[in-house]
């Protein structure tokens, strides 16, 4: 593994060239929520697809950059993005999280949406946090979405999301010194619990799809 001093310039640098597709994506996820609420209910295959998009995103941006590319997080990413688009293809069911399922996703997402580190103070944050660009504030979302929407998400996808998190987390934490990178340890367990947790009626049944109900 590189040195830390290496990796931590690279991401920095990544951070920078990517301060526009930052934009683009936090601009997508408060409309995405914006629709929710409009809606009344949360809609588990407009949260996957979000989630596989800014996988796919932090993928690229990782390779993007040839003089700061970290390759092995784009073969790590890259396919649970993947993962991720195929619980929006299948359908899952609509979840009905409760309010305490709701508090603790919605504080995990909001630190992924104001991930600080790189970002030299709270203003530049709340503007350009790397949601979608690097690792850990994307992978605390995603978990974040698994808190809200529970078992509409198969394992597939929820599992190698646990993994890669705690890898990402731990790394973040003890190797690199990103004390910001605590919360995506914690997610992990949380995460776990909340899904051991939902209601069964929100699990999908193996091998269906499930249409639309309007």
């Amino acid at each position: 593994m590189p040195a830390a001093e290496t990796i931590l310039k690279n991401l920095q640098a990544i951070v920078k060239e990517g301060l526009a597709f930052s934009i683009l994506a936090r601009a997508l996820l408060l409309g995405l929520v914006g629709y929710f609420v409009w809606r009344k209910r949360l809609e588990a295959p407009y949260l996957a697809g979000y989630v596989g998009l800014v996988l796919l995103a932090a993928s690229v941006m990782a390779i993007g950059f040839q003089d700061h590319a970290i390759i092995p997080t784009f073969f790590v990413l890259f396919p649970l993005g993947l993962l991720w688009g195929r619980e929006a293809l299948v359908m899952p069911p609509r979840p009905a999280p409760s309010a305490p399922r709701l508090v603790l996703a919605s504080a995990f997402a909001l630190f992924a949406f104001f991930y600080p580190h790189f970002m030299g103070g709270p203003w530049r944050a709340a503007a350009f946090a790397p949601l979608g660009i690097l690792p850990c504030p994307t992978l605390i979302f995603a978990s974040a979405a698994i808190i809200a929407a529970g078992r509409s998400f198969s394992l597939y996808a929820v599992i190698p999301t646990w993994v890669i998190a705690l890898l990402y987390g731990l790394i973040g934490v003890f190797y690199l010194g990103v004390k910001e990178d605590w919360p995506l340890v914690a997610a992990v367990p949380v995460s776990l619990v909340a899904y051991v947790l939902a209601p069964a009626g929100e699990a999908r049944p193996r091998g269906r799809k499930f249409k639309r109900r309007h």
